[in-house]
């Protein structure tokens, strides 16, 4: 009895001692898996962070409560105006307001606001010090989590030197130079790094692009129409749901290189020379060259749109003369969709074609500038495309 007792303790202490060293094994691992992804949030956070900070600079931005009381500015808005933050915050926007511009103006545009709840144009402002400049301001309205409209925000390029070379050259007639504007765009909207990374990631993403097609003078329409435009092709393309969402968000970023093309060969409203050209045809590696290094799988996927919209099927697009299949898809969706939405909108440099006219031509160039099986499916679905085209009118 004695022996048996004392073997069945010993195979209870084996089995405590076998338990414990797995425990200690799952642990290990549990504290492994927890350090990578810790690791990994800190590194999205510092990039997230430097990012915004960027913007921060570089964009003149503001928001405001209903009542046109700021709530928010950037430290650009600060530099551009003469005023610290403290000075702005909680006071109604006209502290800038110059004593220039007629009330009428401010009339017109608060009007325009609660009627279209979007509003464009250029104003000009009065520094801290009483000096004047001149921006052109996009204003649109801001909503809370749940979808409440709770202000506005707005985003403006410094184009000063652009007005004062304006009303320089009605006193100079012999004057035939001009000033090149200098135009520092990012984000329009500074995001609490308290919010969830992925989504501010996408807003960051989408609101670049904008940006990018505002300095070629396109309405910030194009890029929501082009991105609503790939992500139904992208889906009857075959690829799935997430991914064809990706896609969406990234597609806006498809011309941010331009944001590196000086405004006299980007806002030309005439026909470039061969070297303005070539100058131009650099935007897809310019962009391609912003986006590269992170390791985001949405900048990533922005990348390559950037990189490879202007490729052709045929081999006869840049940058790199890629053809068929060696183009990305996301590339080849992204040029078709980026040229139908060209080719139906007014430009600085031509009307809008009409439906008919960009039937023909895709059907020319079905297997020469586009993929022939994305063009047979625009074919297909061209009802779709009209009614995202009639939801986002300019």
């Amino acid at each position: 009895m004695f022996l048996v007792y004392d073997s069945a303790m010993t195979n209870e202490e084996t089995a405590l001692k076998k338990s414990k060293n797995q425990r200690g094994v799952l642990q290990q691992k549990c504290s492994t898996h927890t350090a990578k992804l810790l690791e990994e949030l800190q590194r999205a956070k510092a990039e997230l962070e430097d990012l915004v900070s960027a913007f921060d600079k570089n964009v003149i931005f503001s928001k405001t409560d209903l009542h046109g009381v700021i709530t928010q500015v950037s430290q650009a808005f600060c530099d551009i105006s003469g005023y610290e933050a403290s000075e702005l915050l909680g006071k109604p926007h006209n502290i800038i307001r110059h004593p220039d511009v007629p009330s009428e103006v401010f009339k017109g545009l608060w009007e325009s606001l609660h009627a279209t709840l979007c509003w464009s144009g250029e104003v000009k402002n009065r520094r801290k010090d009483g000096s004047f400049y001149w921006v052109f301001s996009t204003i649109e309205p801001d909503y809370n989590a749940e979808g409440k409209h709770i202000g506005y925000h707005a985003v403006r390029q410094n184009i000063t030197a652009q007005k004062e070379l304006q009303e320089l050259s009605k006193e100079l007639e012999n004057w035939n130079g001009y000033l090149e504007t200098e135009m520092t765009e990012r984000i329009r909207d500074i995001i609490l790094l308290n919010k969830d990374i992925k989504e501010t990631q996408k807003e960051v993403v989408f609101t670049m692009g904008t940006i990018a097609e505002s300095r070629s003078k396109e309405t910030g329409n194009h890029v929501r129409r082009v991105a609503e435009y790939s992500k139904l092709l992208a889906l009857h393309y075959g690829l799935n749901e997430d991914e064809a969402e990706l896609l969406r968000l990234a597609s806006p970023m498809h011309d941010i290189g331009k944001v590196a093309i000086a405004d006299a060969i980007l806002c030309k409203p005439s026909g470039f020379t061969k070297e303005e050209r070539i100058i131009m045809n650099t935007h897809p590696q310019l962009g391609y060259d912003m986006l590269k290094h992170s390791e985001r799988t949405l900048l990533k996927m922005a990348a390559t749109v950037a990189y490879e919209h202007h490729e052709k099927w045929d081999g006869s697009g840049y940058p790199h003369a890629k053809k068929g299949e060696e183009i990305h898809i996301y590339g080849r969706i992204t040029a078709l969709a980026d040229v139908f939405d060209a080719l139906g909108s007014d430009r600085v440099y031509k009307k809008a074609w009409k439906l008919e006219d960009i039937v023909a031509l895709f059907k020319e160039q079905s297997g020469k500038h586009f993929d022939p099986q994305l063009v047979e499916i625009f074919f297909d679905k061209i009802d779709e495309f009209l009614v995202i085209r009639d939801t986002f009118v300019d």
